[in-house]
C-alpha cells in the first residue's frame, strides 16, 4: 500500500529526461537527476528520508519573520492581523493561502519596487509554472491585499489594477442552457444531480450554498407560497441575508423528496448522506454532464453555474434590472446582475434591429 502524502511548495521540473524537486521556499534542491517516470518520483517523495529533509527545510523558512516594508511581512500582516481576511469564505482564503505560498521565493521583496510590470513578470512565470488560471488567482489575491493595504497606508496605491489576463476565458464557459439540453437533462440526471441542478437553475444558487442550505431555510412567503431565506456564503458579510421567492417547478419538485430532516441539508448523496464538500459535488456533476456532452445529448460549456447564469436570464426576460437580478443572485453589486444577463441585452438587441428593418418597406426598382 502506498500512503500519499502531501508536500506542498515543491517545484518540479524534468530536464533530459531526469526529474528535479526543489522546495520552493529559498529554491533548495530536495531531489536531483532522479531517473524513472512521475508516478516513481512521487514514491520517492513519499519515503521517510524525503519527507524528514522536506520537513526541516519547510520548517526553516516557515518561521522566518520578514522585514517590515517586504512583502512577506505584508501578507503576514493580511493574513494574521487582517479584519477582513477572517470573513472571506473558506473557500476564498484557500485560494489565497496558495496563491501566496507559490510566491514565497518572493517574500523578501521591498513593497517599494513592486509596480505593473514586476507583477506582469512574476504573473507569466507562475503561468509557465503552474497554469494561466492560477496565474490570475494570484494576481486577485495580491490585489485584494493590496487594496486593504492602501487603506492602511502601507501602499501607496494597488499595482494590480487594470492588468489583463492571463487566462484566455472561453466566452462559451458557463453559458445559459438551451431550453432543449435542460429538458432532456434534468429528466435523465439522478437524483443527487438533479436536487442540485433544480436549486440552481430555479432558485439561482452558488454550489457552495447548494451544498449547506437547509429545510430549516425553506420558509413560507406571501408571494409564491415558499422561499429560501439563507446567508450567501461568498458574501455573507456584504449581503446578510437573501429571501429568495421559489416557484411552482421547485417547489413541486422538493415536495417528491422524501428523505428530509427539519434542519438537514436538502442537496445529499445518494443514499441521504451529505456531499463531501464542494468540489465533491462539483466533480460528480461536472463528469456526468461531460458524458452526456461526449455522447451528443448537450453541448459544450453547460455547467452547474451555467444553470445559475440560466435563472438570471430568465429572470432579466421576464423586466427585472440588473440591480434587481443581482439582488435575486445574492451578490452585492450590481454589476455581477449585469454580468450574468449581458447576452440578454445582445439578444434583445439584434431582435429590436431586425424589427424595424421588417418594418421599412423595401426601395422600388
Amino acid at each position: 500500500m502506498v500512503v500519499k502524502v502531501k508536500l506542498e511548495g515543491l517545484k518540479i521540473v524534468k530536464a533530459r529526461g531526469r526529474w528535479y524537486v526543489y522546495v520552493r521556499d529559498g529554491m533548495d534542491a530536495l531531489v536531483k537527476g532522479f531517473k524513472g517516470t512521475r508516478e516513481q518520483l512521487m514514491a520517492r517523495l513519499a519515503e521517510p528520508d524525503m519527507i524528514g529533509a522536506y520537513n526541516a527545510r519547510r520548517k526553516r523558512n516557515l518561521n522566518r519573520v520578514y522585514a517590515e516594508g517586504t512583502l512577506g511581512a505584508l501578507i503576514a500582516w493580511f493574513e494574521k492581523e487582517c479584519a477582513a481576511y477572517d470573513e472571506f469564505a473558506e473557500r476564498t482564503r484557500k485560494a489565497y493561502g496558495e496563491a501566496f505560498e507559490w510566491l514565497r521565493p518572493e517574500y523578501d521583496c521591498p513593497l517599494d519596487v513592486i509596480d505593473t510590470a514586476s507583477l506582469y513578470e512574476v504573473r507569466d512565470r507562475c503561468a509557465k509554472d503552474r497554469t494561466p488560471h492560477f496565474a490570475d488567482k494570484m494576481i486577485s489575491a495580491l490585489s485584494s491585499m493590496f487594496g486593504y493595504a492602501v487603506k492602511r497606508r502601507k501602499m501607496p496605491s494597488n499595482p494590480c489594477i487594470g492588468m489583463d489576463k492571463a487566462h484566455k476565458a472561453d466566452p462559451n464557459a458557463n453559458r445559459e442552457w438551451y431550453a432543449e439540453e435542460w429538458k432532456t437533462t434534468i429528466e435523465a440526471a439522478p437524483l443527487e444531480i438533479r436536487t442540485a441542478m433544480m436549486l440552481a437553475r430555479y432558485a439561482g444558487m452558488r454550489s457552495q450554498t447548494i451544498l449547506v442550505v437547509t429545510w430549516k431555510q425553506y420558509v413560507d412567503h406571501p408571494l409564491t407560497g415558499k422561499a429560501f431565506r439563507f446567508v450567501p456564503r461568498k458574501t455573507k458579510k456584504k449581503n446578510p441575508e437573501v429571501i429568495v421567492p421559489i416557484m411552482p417547478e421547485l417547489q413541486a419538485y422538493l415536495a417528491e423528496i422524501k428523505v428530509r430532516t427539519p434542519d438537514g441539508q436538502i442537496a445529499l448523496r445518494e443514499g441521504g448522506t451529505p456531499w463531501a464538500n464542494e468540489l465533491d459535488m462539483q466533480r460528480r456533476v461536472s463528469n456526468w454532464l461531460r458524458r452526456r456532452e461526449a455522447a451528443g445529448l448537450i453541448g459544450a460549456g453547460t455547467t452547474l453555474h451555467g444553470l445559475r447564469v440560466s435563472y438570471a436570464a430568465w429572470l432579466s426576460r421576464a423586466g427585472a434590472n440588473t440591480k434587481e437580478v443581482a439582488a435575486a443572485l445574492g451578490d452585492s453589486t450590481e454589476k455581477m446582475g449585469a454580468h450574468y444577463t449581458r447576452h440578454v441585452d445582445q439578444q434583445a438587441s439584434v431582435v429590436r434591429a431586425f424589427s424595424r428593418v421588417t418594418e421599412v418597406k423595401p426601395d422600388k426598382p
